[in-house]
């Protein structure tokens, strides 16, 4: 991370390093949360609307997991982080996030194998512990391929932003950060799905997904997150109007310069 301005008044610093280290902190915390919260699935329509209705299947309603409930905050915080610090500190930032979710890999499964104890009347030892396994307990392919296709989702989301705010002049921030999201996001949902129902499956001798129902999972999955990416775009300018008013224009602008020194002025 790059160190703040030698003639930084101590102030504007103090700011730098809370807001810096705040974003990481959720960033690293919402991406965790939605890794953790990826072994349930939920049914729903968009707005009544299913994939039969939009000629993508017979199913009258879209399956998620759960994780969609916290990865489009980790959406609008690429953005933020991107805006004010670059796309260098994004990709530290996903770096970060990946490495903290590998080692929590290995306390959750410890968890999940040591005895459970029920003091839940009606609830027994055995059943508690097979809820405990089944809710936190996910195939070591889905967990692969979820963080390959997210380092490559971040990466090309920063890349995009950055090419898009320089085309726009630091305009159009809707533009720019819807932009690199509904494209990063076709990426990685292609990716995650044809890497944990295809790829890995074949590699291992598993049981691989058809080609063509890893398409179908695929494409529904991205309607919904397009739509989710799409509809937290009022969410950004609030994140993003209250960030600069709590730095003040003048820090916000000069970090976003120094994070984007090839914009014009």
């Amino acid at each position: 991370m790059s160190a703040p301005p030698s003639g930084a008044a101590p102030r504007a610093v103090d700011k730098r390093e809370f807001l810096l280290l705040s974003l990481l902190t959720l960033f690293v915390g919402f991406f965790v949360t939605a890794e953790l919260l990826g072994g349930k699935l939920f049914h729903f329509t968009l707005f009544g609307w299913g994939p039969k209705d939009l000629g993508l299947g017979l199913e009258p309603e879209f399956v998620a997991t759960a994780g969609i409930l916290a990865f489009p905050l980790t959406f609008v915080l690429t953005d933020v982080i991107n805006e004010y610090f670059g796309k260098r500190i994004v990709r530290q930032f996903t770096f970060l996030a990946l490495g903290v979710n590998v080692i929590l890999q290995f306390v959750v499964q410890a968890a999940i194998r040591v005895p459970a104890k029920s003091f839940t009347p009606g609830i027994s030892d055995d059943t508690l512990q097979q809820a405990y396994a089944l809710a936190l307990g996910q195939t070591w392919s889905i967990v692969v391929a979820s963080m390959v296709a997210f380092l490559i989702g971040q990466w090309l989301d920063a890349l995009l932003f950055t090419w898009l705010r320089r085309k726009t002049g630091g305009k159009l921030l809707w533009l720019r950060a819807q932009g690199s999201t509904v494209a990063s996001q076709f990426v990685d949902t292609y990716v995650v799905i044809g890497l944990a129902f295809v790829g890995l499956p074949w590699l291992t001798g598993g049981t691989p997904w058809t080609v063509s129902d890893a398409l179908f999972v695929a494409t529904t999955n991205y309607v919904y997150k397009f739509v989710i990416a799409v509809g937290t775009t009022p969410v950004l300018y609030f994140v993003h109007g209250t960030v600069t008013g709590w730095l003040g224009k003048d820090l916000a602008h000069r970090l976003a310069h120094e994070a984007h020194p090839r914009d014009p002025e």
